[in-house]
């Protein structure tokens, strides 16, 4: 399915969340971009009074915006309509496979009116959760259909096309998705680790050389601890070794569940076999959501 296929709330929810985890992390990078140039100005021990005013006026400049910044993090709640966003998105969009896959709830022994009712009916009480969510989504995109003629045309299959459908729109497309998540969160965790290792290992080299030259007007200690926090910081915000995790663990699954598809013969085992699936789905955002309310 294409984007504009899912419902609604799924287009409306999805925007605000990437908009909102958008400014929260080009604010975080600026916050300790900010911290990290500040300390860079300390690294040299100015013997003029007139250097060294200007470097604090610019440290103190820098240390105002980044104030000003946790200040507008804090106002803005970007975090939570990410948060909240992303956990509505996903619901939707569970719930719009069980939909088209006449899985549990939306069966084919119901006729289409009433499958329709159900839905909005359930989209609504998933609006209802995220009531306070509805101030960052785009009043023109939850004007958009609630229900799309993809949504009914899919709905319309036989079995087998509808099992052929999910099958590769939906379990491998989202295999494909975690596997590649997961390798990069590795890459990036890596990284990053890397990073923190090497600064905290020549801010002991600095020490150690300060030490044995202590009259030496150049002292990189504090810059080069104030990058290892700042990156050690990014990795906690990011979380990419606990992601690398979530996103294996929920490909693993996904495959046992794929190597059932020749079982599925009858309307009922398919449904199982769509609930099982989004299931497995639905635990790794769970554990995603866990970890970020850590």
């Amino acid at each position: 399915m294409q984007y504009s296929d899912f419902p609604n709330y799924f287009q409306a929810s999805d925007n605000a969340s990437i908009k909102a985890q958008k400014y929260y992390l080009n604010i975080m990078r600026i916050d300790l971009i900010s911290m990290i140039i500040a300390s860079a100005l300390a690294i040299y021990n100015y013997q003029l009074t007139q250097s060294k005013l200007v470097v604090y006026i610019i440290s103190g400049l820098l240390l105002l915006l980044s104030l000003t910044l946790t200040i507008i993090l804090k106002s803005k709640k970007y975090e939570d309509v990410w948060y909240q966003g992303r956990a509505l998105a996903e619901s939707c969009k569970t719930l719009t496979w069980r939909f088209v896959c006449c899985s549990e709830y939306f069966e084919t022994s119901l006729n289409l009116v009433e499958a329709k009712r159900r839905f909005v009916e359930r989209i609504k009480e998933l609006s209802d959760e995220f009531k306070e969510l509805s101030i960052a989504m785009n009043s023109r995109t939850l004007n958009l259909p609630i229900i799309t003629d993809k949504m009914i045309e899919i709905r319309a299959y036989n079995l087998e096309k509808r099992k052929d459908y999910y099958i590769q729109n939906r379990i491998e497309d989202q295999k494909k998705w975690y596997a590649d998540k997961a390798e990069y969160n590795s890459e990036k965790y890596n990284l990053w680790f890397w990073c923190v290792i090497t600064s905290q290992a020549i801010s002991l080299i600095s020490i150690v050389f300060l030490i044995v030259n202590p009259g030496f007007n150049w002292n990189f200690v504090g810059l080069l601890t104030t990058i290892s926090a700042s990156a050690l910081s990014w990795l906690q915000l990011k979380q990419h070794q606990e992601l690398k995790q979530a996103y294996t663990t929920a490909t693993q699954e996904l495959n046992f569940i794929a190597t059932l598809t020749d079982q599925l013969t009858t309307d009922n085992s398919f449904s199982k076999f769509v609930l099982d699936s989004e299931n497995a789905v639905s635990r790794e955002h769970t554990l995603w959501l866990a970890q970020r309310r850590k």
